[in-house]
């Protein structure tokens, strides 16, 4: 079975195999050209979760926290969706909408200013986890909190 042997590196000009010349090739990767508030653009038709995915690259991670990213169902339902929440403060800090939910068992929020004595008592053992983190998000317009069992005032909700 013969080699395959290896392609010839071209010259400005030279044509490849499909008739194209090398300067024709560069119009192929004309995504590579464009700028990070092109990318931005581009971005904010897509999920929170399909632009952190999208993040190949310096220039697209720069166009990624450029994008106001659009309405969506995002819910922070457990752990990993919390982790999640907490890379996107920086990785897209201009998420507009967010839901705040039950962690599950043996986790909670960080309890706030006065928290309740008895509530906080109960909690004690509990994995606690920073929900001030949410006041990261420089464009949030919607704050859905269902069922996260926050315990005391947290006056950073406002600040907005």
């Amino acid at each position: 079975m013969p080699r395959p042997q290896k392609k010839q590196k071209l010259e400005d000009g030279q044509q490849n195999g499909w008739g194209m010349t090398t300067d024709d090739d560069d119009n192929s990767s004309s995504f590579d050209r464009l700028g990070a508030d092109a990318l931005a653009n581009i971005f904010g038709f897509l999920r929170p979760e399909d632009i952190m995915l999208a993040r190949l690259n310096k220039k697209m991670r720069e166009a990624a926290k450029k994008t106001i990213v659009p309405m969506t169902d995002f819910r922070v339902r457990n752990v990993r969706k919390y982790n999640a929440m907490r890379a996107m403060t920086t990785a897209l800090p201009n998420l507009q909408q967010i839901q705040i939910r039950y962690l599950g068992g043996g986790h909670k929020y960080s309890d706030g200013e006065d928290p309740e004595e008895n509530r906080a008592a109960y909690d004690d053992g509990s994995t606690t986890h920073d929900i001030e983190i949410i006041s990261r998000f420089r464009k949030l317009r919607s704050l859905d909190i269902v069922g996260a069992c926050l315990n005391g005032r947290y006056p950073f909700l406002f600040n907005f």
